[in-house]
């Protein structure tokens, strides 16, 4: 048919783009595609100038895509996932692939599961479970198809992709401390139950000094938690508070009716990565496709807060 193919760049250059963009790293999309970091720089060269149009930036550190190339990546990597999901159809064996995927817990509850359906919308064939984790330094699981890490960045014997880094902010019980000034409501805080989240106990002594260079009072009523599901649920349940990242605060808000108590976030070092074991194959589709989701997910959640600050 004539015209097919007008204007459509080779392939291989478009998908050395797409892993490029995923990882924002020539080196670990090189490792995607079991080519050289040399070659894939080469692919994407050629299809910037077979576009006209710069796609990433080149730092020291890694890659950034363009305006440009940030629009152009929705649909390309839509027409592979296209491509994928039509040969599955026609000339797969009509079995579902399946994903298993570990998180922390908090992440899981509040974050991922309610964005899940989103993902099957797409791939109605492929089925996904879903495995719960409180602590950072779990043991690297041959059947664990996704995993989500929260902290440094750095585990032993795996590469870890950033997925967002966000602050963390004050939540307390419908009715108290939304009126005075911070310091008011602060006292307000101080007089009820305050909920110190496991890891992060000095966010109370900050949030303290802060407002009145104070520390928490002697005697002050608190309570100890493993997971920020539990800490928001005891915030309601106990008419207290507690200090969670904003994503987890946001949640308790429109579900548990919690409010937001001051206007300034409390930083957090660490962040939520996502793992990956060096193997020596290429994953599954169904694997490759939730990666691919869940980072543009967390990227789109990232440049949305971005914009609210």
């Amino acid at each position: 048919m004539p015209g097919i193919g007008r204007g459509l760049p080779p392939l291989t250059w478009l998908r050395a783009f797409e892993a490029s963009a995923r990882h924002l790293s020539f080196a670990r999309a090189a490792a995607d595609l079991n080519l050289t970091a040399a070659a894939v720089s080469y692919q994407v060269r050629s299809l910037e100038q077979r576009l006209h149009h710069p796609l990433f930036e080149r730092l020291s550190r890694g890659l950034r895509l363009t305006e440009m190339g940030a629009a152009y990546l929705p649909d390309v990597r839509r027409a592979f996932e296209d491509i994928a999901a039509t040969t599955t159809k026609l000339f797969g064996h009509g079995e579902a692939g399946r994903v298993t995927v570990r998180a922390p817990v908090s992440f899981l509850t509040l974050w991922l599961a309610p964005r899940v359906p989103e993902f099957q919308a797409r791939h109605p064939d492929i089925d996904i479970l879903l495995l719960s984790t409180v602590w950072a330094d779990a043991p690297p699981d041959p059947s664990v198809d996704v995993d989500i890490r929260f902290g440094s960045g750095s585990w032993p014997g795996c590469s870890a992709e950033l997925l967002f880094h966000d602050e963390s902010m004050v939540v307390a019980a419908p009715g108290i401390a939304v009126a005075g000034n911070n310091r008011q409501r602060l006292k307000a805080l101080a007089g009820g139950c305050l909920i110190h989240v496991i890891g992060h106990e000095n966010h109370w002594a900050e949030v303290f000094r802060r407002v009145d260079g104070t520390v928490p009072p002697a005697g002050v009523r608190s309570l100890r938690v493993d997971n920020s599901v539990t800490a928001v649920t005891m915030a309601k349940e106990t008419g207290g508070a507690a200090i969670v990242l904003r994503p987890y605060a946001e949640w308790a808000v429109v579900t548990l009716g919690l409010a937001k108590v001051f206007s300034f976030m409390v930083p957090v070092e660490a962040a939520h990565y996502l793992l990956s074991v060096p193997v020596g194959k290429s994953p599954p589709r169904e694997v490759l496709l939730f990666r691919d989701w869940i980072v543009e997910a967390a990227r789109g959640r990232s440049n949305r807060a971005d914009a609210g600050r």
